[in-house]
């Protein structure tokens, strides 16, 4: 009714349904990109999708450009297109063998495409080589790996490791807490999701949208438990 109402003082003011509407869209635009996060970004969507374009020439040219496949790569697990990411990422693997952070993109999009034991390979020998590796990354996005696949006793040990790393992750804390209830631990479980809140109220403004999602799931997940 509130937004309706808005509507109707805006298309009084402008004399225009379209520019009411235009102008609810924009205001809504800025303040998800201020405070929420929950629309994709078109300006940095713009910027990627030029960059893929630009990289794709470059490997069109030279296919053997490991660096250039290193990045689109990357870019196609960022849109979970993991079957591209896997061919791009396979074509450099000769060149980037050595370099961790190829390994671990490399690993989860192996993983993510069927092959998880010769994933979970690369992601050990990245993180071997770099025990630190992306404040952590690779140990929650493989342990990702196993619990979308029903497989929850393999993600625990790599999420402890996480957690032992990054200690303020809404996201981490969230996975935990889900995992806990899937293994029958609802009192760890309800620990793990409190804190994926505590964490998202605590965390600074910038980080809040990156939170905020995971937070939200934490809550929905409590209030469908019954304790």
């Amino acid at each position: 009714m509130g937004k309706i109402l808005i509507f109707y003082i805006l298309y009084m003011i402008t004399g225009s349904p379209v520019a009411a509407l235009l102008i609810i869209i924009a205001v809504f635009f800025a303040a998800d990109r201020t405070f929420f996060g929950f629309m994709p970004d078109p300006f940095r969507a713009f910027r990627v999708s030029s960059r893929v374009r630009e990289l794709r020439k470059v490997v069109s040219i030279n296919p053997y450009d490991g660096r250039s496949l290193k990045e689109l790569g990357m870019f196609m697990i960022e849109k979970g297109d993991y079957q591209s990411a896997r061919r791009y990422l396979e074509a450099a693997e000769a060149k980037m063998s050595d370099d961790p952070e190829f390994n671990y993109y490399c690993g989860i999009s192996i993983a993510r495409t069927g092959d998880i034991a010769r994933g979970r390979e690369l992601i050990d020998k990245a993180l071997n080589a770099s025990p630190g590796l992306k404040y952590g990354e690779p140990y929650l996005m493989m342990a990702e790996v196993y619990m979308d696949n029903g497989d929850y006793r393999s993600a625990l040990p790599l999420l402890e490791e996480f957690e032992k790393i990054h200690s303020s992750s809404s996201r981490g804390f969230y996975r935990m807490g889900f995992l806990k209830m899937k293994l029958g631990s609802r009192e760890e479980g309800t620990v793990y999701l409190k804190r994926s809140i505590q964490v998202f109220k605590e965390s600074p403004f910038f980080k809040r949208k990156v939170d905020r999602r995971w937070a939200w799931k934490a809550r929905m997940l409590l209030r469908g438990q019954k304790f």
